[in-house]
């Protein structure tokens, strides 16, 4: 494939709320997250992704007693003059696969839907997987992918209908997708969009003053997370190193694309940082690698 002859999937299951910030708004969520602009499902930009791959990787490598160059040399270089090139890593947006919703039958039940699952399809074509399956629920119903349910189940505030899913072939396609998961189900397009627009986390912030021990003028700020227990999923392609005369191993040879898929998945095998408020603990997410092959590996 022209972007990468070595491709994985990579699965984040979010132990911490995750905020990946898209900037200042003037609305009730002054620190909103990043969303799709035609879905308003929430996600992470390609770019977050990508320098939360690349700074994990830097500090696992240098720990390690690996050369800093190997950074450069796998994620490429910009801003030099007489020195650029593209790096070794293609990286999509983080899409949000499963979304946690408080319900009557567990502290939270995971949902998904049917154009998120076709989306999921469509990009494992990519990786050269086919999902032989078809997805459809009606408007006000559910149908379990994992765990049991009675007839009817709560989401938030939303009552939904379980339909008959004697058809239904998902529950073993979409089992390594659901491997940290316990009860999860597809509801349609519309109850699922509603919920991820109304159901995220927000949080309230300020800032102390020094001086007087209490909160500083105008400071209070409200700020949007993606809850904890979220599943996301980005596509990872992996290619040759670009790097100008390239010694990047101990052989002084290139780097080929299973080397640089072996370096990454090694390096960032159990867990990963993704988005802002590091020191406040967010974005820590378990991680899951799964090949084209099926094989599945990372946090257990």
């Amino acid at each position: 494939m022209i972007w990468g002859e070595e491709k994985r999937l990579c699965l984040l299951y979010a132990i911490t709320p995750v905020y990946a910030g898209s900037g200042q708004a003037l609305k009730a969520v002054d620190l909103p997250i990043q969303r799709e602009r035609h879905t308003a499902w929430p996600m992470v930009q390609a770019s977050g992704v990508k320098g939360a791959l690349r700074d994990w990787c830097e500090r696992t490598w240098k720990k390690n007693g690996i050369d800093d160059d190997l950074v450069d040399c796998i994620f490429g270089r910009a801003g030099e003059e007489t020195a650029n090139w593209a790096g070794a890593v293609t990286v999509t947006d983080a899409r949000l696969l499963f979304f946690p919703v408080r319900s009557n039958v567990a502290p939270f039940v995971h949902v998904t839907c049917p154009a998120v699952l076709k989306r999921l399809k469509e990009d494992l074509a990519l990786l050269g997987v086919d999902l032989k399956a078809s997805f459809k629920v009606a408007r006000e119903g559910f149908i379990s992918l994992k765990g049991d349910f009675p007839n009817e189940i709560i989401l938030e505030d939303m009552l939904v209908n379980r339909e008959d899913q004697a058809s239904l072939t998902s529950e073993n396609l979409l089992k390594p997708y659901l491997d940290r998961v316990e009860k999860a189900v597809m509801v349609s397009d519309e109850v699922f969009g509603f919920l991820v627009r109304t159901a995220t986390e927000v949080q309230a912030h300020i800032a102390i003053d020094d001086a007087t021990g209490t909160a500083k003028d105008s400071s209070l700020r409200y700020q949007e997370y993606l809850p904890a227990d979220s599943v996301l999923y980005f596509l990872v392609f992996f290619s040759a190193d670009r790097k100008p005369d390239s010694k990047c191993k101990e052989k002084e040879t290139r780097l080929f694309p299973n080397d640089v898929a072996n370096l990454i998945t090694q390096a960032v095998s159990t867990h990963l940082q993704i988005g802002g408020d590091f020191t406040l603990g967010k974005g820590i997410c378990r991680v899951s690698w799964i090949s084209p092959n099926g094989s599945q590996g990372g946090a257990r």
